[in-house]
């Protein structure tokens, strides 16, 4: 018989929330999204979980599981945040996992967003089938996931995956962690300090389709960067395949083209051939993780 997971994934500025029927694993069912509270994020992760129960109750059926993504180092054993960046003050030190189990008696699975993001794309997405994998979120931030064997790779301070800390080196030749230069903040910096504008990364590919240089030397270049970046690291830790997401990752073309030419050139052999993928599950991919490690905490994993 199949299990019905609630899932949740925790953002800066969203809570969205789904039920995934693990029968059907891709398939995200009374979906919602709601503003995260500057205070008391937890009892808004609370609501929506009762919220949940309640759309389930109205099938007929009762939650089986949860799963949680949020944001931060996590400890995915005591479902704690370990630490976190500025955007969630207070953040840093909340019990996940007790807060929910106060309240819901059903196995548990919390871990940090983007590695259930990637969890997700790698079992169900854009590697499925693929045994060892980078998963690589580009957005306001740059993060990442090691998923290998279709289970997130953990490590003894919960960081495997962590790349904002990755040292890049830019096309002027100084060096600088990869979320300073490849996140969507940092794209739009490094073009507005070349130009002495200030305008944000939509209109800055604005300007790249309409054929602008600028544009074109500051996408181009920072995203070959990465790539280099990114095969020292892949080079390193040796994986099947490389998946690049998140919403800077959804531009397509020139956001993958610079950065997988930068990423064959320097990687070792055959670490070079590598598939380099898209992300397939788009705002889902959170849910779908969440949903699949709530269906492995059900058989007790």
């Amino acid at each position: 018989m199949s299990n019905l997971c609630a899932c949740v994934d925790i953002g800066g500025t969203k809570i969205a929330y789904g039920l995934i029927d693990d029968a059907s694993p891709t398939t995200v069912t009374a979906v919602g999204r709601t503003p995260t509270p500057t205070h008391d994020v937890m009892s808004a992760v609370l609501g929506v979980i009762r919220e949940l129960v309640e759309s389930a109750r109205q099938q007929g059926r009762t939650i089986d599981a949860i799963g949680v993504g949020a944001p931060g180092v996590i400890d995915p054993v005591a479902g704690r945040v370990v630490s976190a960046g500025p955007t969630m003050p207070g953040w840093a030190g909340t019990n996940i996992a007790d807060a929910i189990r106060n309240e819901f008696d059903v196995p548990l699975a919390v871990h940090n967003d983007v590695r259930i993001m990637g969890l997700g794309e790698s079992v169900f997405g854009a590697a499925q089938g693929v045994a060892n994998t980078l998963f690589v979120s580009l957005g306001t931030g740059v993060g990442g996931a090691l998923v290998r064997g279709a289970r997130l790779v953990d490590s003894p301070h919960h960081t495997a995956g962590e790349l904002r800390a990755l040292l890049g080196r830019l096309p002027d030749g100084h060096a600088a962690p990869v979320e300073d230069f490849a996140a969507g903040p940092g794209l739009a910096r490094s073009y507005n300090e070349l130009t002495g504008s200030n305008i944000q990364l939509p209109e800055i590919m604005q300007r790249y389709h309409a054929g602008e240089a600028t544009a074109h030397t500051v996408i181009s270049g920072n995203m070959a960067a990465l790539g280099e970046a990114l095969a020292g690291f892949a080079s390193a830790i040796d994986i099947d395949a490389l998946i690049i997401g998140g919403g800077v990752g959804a531009i397509g073309d020139p956001i993958l083209e610079p950065l997988i030419q930068g990423f064959r050139q320097h990687a070792l052999h055959p670490i070079d051939t590598i598939p380099i993928l898209p992300a397939q599950l788009g705002t889902n991919a959170p849910l779908v993780g969440a949903g699949y490690l709530a269906s492995l905490a059900c058989k007790g994993e």
